[in-house]
C-alpha cells in the first residue's frame, strides 16, 4: 500500500505514463488543476491543452483520471479545478494545427465515441464552450460519482476587456469519488450574520398569529445555531487569487486546496490494509430515565423529537450535548499508521506539494516540464518545518 509508494517527490514524465507505473489502489486522494484546453502553449512536447477540438482534449483527460481512479483508493476522492473558455472564429489555426492565440476552436466535429456520427452539437463563435460541464459529464459516465460542483468565487478577479457580456469572477471545483462510501471529514465556516426570524438565534414561541404560530411550533425555545464549530461549509467559495512570478502561469492559491486535503485525505492510514484512521466519537444520547423527565429521548418522531427538545432544555442544554472525542479507529493489522498521501498528476509549480506537507500529508506529484519541477524542489525548501516534522 502506502509503503509501496516512494512520496514526497514529483516524478517527470507524461501525466498517463507515470500514473501506469503506480501500484493500485495506493493513494487517499487526488486533487490537481489540469492545463486548460486552448489557453497556453508552455513548449513542451506531449502537453495537454493544444488539441485541435476540446472533445480530443476531454478524451485525454478524462483517460488519464481513468488510470488515476486505478491508483486511488476505493474510499477515496478526485478534485479537479478547472476554468472554461469561450469559441472563437475558427480562424487562429495554422496549417500544421498549432493553436496561434488564445480561447479558439476548430469546429471539425470529432467523434470520440465511435459511433460513427459526428456530436450532436456545434458551439457558435463567441459561445461559452462548457468544457468543465462536459467534463464533469464525461467523468460521470466513466464510472466517478460526482458529489460537489463547487464555485470558487474570485474577489480579484482581472477585469474584462469585454462590452457585450458580464465579466466572469469564477471557476469550478469538482469533487468526485470511486465508491459510495469514502472518507470525507466535515468541515465548517462560522456562521452568517444575526438572524432576525422568529426571534433570533434562539426561536420565541409567543407570537401572536396564527401564521407564525403555526410556522414555530416545533421550533419555539430551539437553538438555530447548535454547532459551536459553525454551519457545514456551502459549495460557493470566496478566495483571492494569488501570482507565483516563477511559473509564469496562474496557479491556484493555497487557500483553495486546504479544504479538499483536510476533508478528502486522512492524516494517517495503515501502512499495510491502507484504511483511514478515524477520529471516534461518544455519542451522548440522554434516555428518559437519565433525563429525569417524562420525555422519550430515543424515538425519532415528530412528537418525540419535540420531547427530546424539552428533556435537554430540562437538563439546561439547548440541544444534544457535543460528542466527546474518545480516540482513533484501528484496523488491527498491527502495521504502523503512515500520513494520507495527495496525488498531483499535473504538479506545476508545487502549490499541491506545500500544501499538503503543511497539513501533515505526503505527496506524489506528475510534471512534464523539467523546469517546473525545479520550481517546486526550491519552494519545498523554503517551507519551514511543520509541527509533525520537527
Amino acid at each position: 500500500m502506502a509503503d509501496d509508494l516512494k512520496v514526497n517527490r514529483t516524478a517527470h514524465g507524461d501525466a498517463l505514463a507515470v500514473l501506469k507505473t503506480l501500484p493500485d489502489e495506493s493513494v487517499d486522494m487526488i486533487i490537481t488543476s489540469p492545463p486548460y484546453w486552448s489557453l497556453r502553449d508552455y513548449g513542451t512536447k506531449g502537453q495537454l491543452g493544444v488539441e485541435k477540438t476540446f472533445e480530443t482534449y476531454i478524451e485525454k483527460l478524462c483517460t488519464i483520471f481513468d488510470e488515476a481512479k486505478r491508483v486511488l483508493k476505493k474510499g477515496g476522492s478526485c478534485w479537479v479545478n478547472m476554468g472554461d473558455t469561450y469559441g472563437g472564429s475558427g480562424q487562429a489555426w495554422s496549417k500544421s494545427g498549432r493553436n496561434r492565440g488564445r480561447n479558439t476552436i476548430d469546429h471539425r466535429p470529432l467523434n470520440i465515441h465511435g459511433t460513427g456520427k459526428p456530436p450532436s452539437y456545434d458551439v457558435m463563435p463567441k459561445s461559452l464552450l462548457q468544457i468543465p460541464s462536459r467534463f464533469a459529464i464525461e467523468m460521470s459516465r466513466r464510472g466517478w460519482i460526482l458529489r460537489n460542483e463547487i464555485i470558487w468565487h474570485k474577489p480579484n478577479s482581472m477585469p474584462s476587456s469585454a462590452k457585450d457580456r458580464f465579466t466572469v469572477d469564477f471557476e469550478k471545483l469538482f469533487f468526485f469519488t470511486k465508491s459510495k462510501k469514502y472518507y470525507f471529514d466535515p468541515q465548517y465556516e462560522p456562521y452568517g450574520g444575526p438572524l432576525n426570524r422568529w426571534g433570533g438565534t434562539t426561536v420565541r414561541g409567543d407570537f401572536k398569529t396564527k401564521t407564525e404560530q403555526f410556522a414555530v411550533t416545533e421550533r419555539a425555545g430551539r437553538n438555530m445555531r447548535p454547532n459551536p464549530k459553525g454551519r457545514n461549509k456551502r459549495c460557493v467559495w470566496s478566495i483571492n487569487t494569488k501570482s507565483f512570478p516563477e511559473a509564469h502561469f496562474a496557479v491556484y492559491p493555497p487557500a483553495l486546496i486546504e479544504t479538499p486535503i483536510k476533508a478528502g485525505c486522512p492524516e494517517m492510514a495503515c501502512s499495510k490494509c491502507g484504511k483511514p484512521r478515524e477520529k471516534l466519537f461518544e455519542k451522548l444520547e440522554i434516555s428518559r430515565k437519565g433525563s429525569k423527565t417524562k420525555y422519550d429521548t430515543e424515538s425519532s418522531t415528530a412528537r418525540r423529537l419535540a420531547e427530546k427538545r424539552q428533556a435537554y432544555r430540562k437538563m439546561g442544554l439547548e440541544g444534544p450535548p457535543a460528542p466527546k472525542l474518545m480516540g482513533y479507529s484501528d484496523c488491527k493489522c498491527k502495521a504502523k499508521y503512515v500520513p494520507g498521501i495527495v496525488l498531483d498528476p499535473f504538479m506545476g509549480s508545487g502549490t499541491t506539494a506545500l500544501v499538503a506537507r503543511e497539513l501533515g500529508r505526503d505527496y506524489f506529484g506528475i510534471e512534464l516540464n523539467k523546469k517546473y519541477i525545479k520550481i517546486v524542489e526550491e519552494r519545498l525548501k523554503q517551507q519551514q518545518p511543520t509541527l509533525w516534522e520537527k
